[in-house]
């Protein structure tokens, strides 16, 4: 919950965005149903979390590591099994394929 408000004071409008680290494999989780999550943290220094949204205009892709810069919003009407945040790409900062 602190990750999320967090998230939502650093968005201001006029920002240039968030950055994110999404590590290079999915993780199985569960959200409304089971799914594949990703998993992301918003420093290097930090553990990887489960990240149970979507990022609008990203293309997640098995094996590569990404450094993203997105903008985070709060939805006005979110549904009521889903996130109150919105996130679309801003950027692609960087994309690393790793070893298996």
């Amino acid at each position: 919950m602190c990750l999320l408000l967090m998230l939502v004071a650093c968005s201001e409008p006029g920002s240039e965005g968030e950055l994110l680290y999404v590590a290079p494999y999915t993780t199985a989780c569960i959200g409304v149903g089971p799914m594949d999550c990703m998993r992301v943290r918003h420093s290097r220094e930090e553990n990887y979390q489960l990240f149970y949204d979507a990022i609008e205009g990203f293309r997640f892709e098995q094996g590569y590591r990404y450094t993203l810069r997105v903008e985070v919003s709060e939805l006005e009407t979110p549904p009521a099994d889903g996130s109150r945040l919105r996130y679309r790409l801003l950027e692609v900062i960087d994309k690393e394929a790793v070893e298996p």
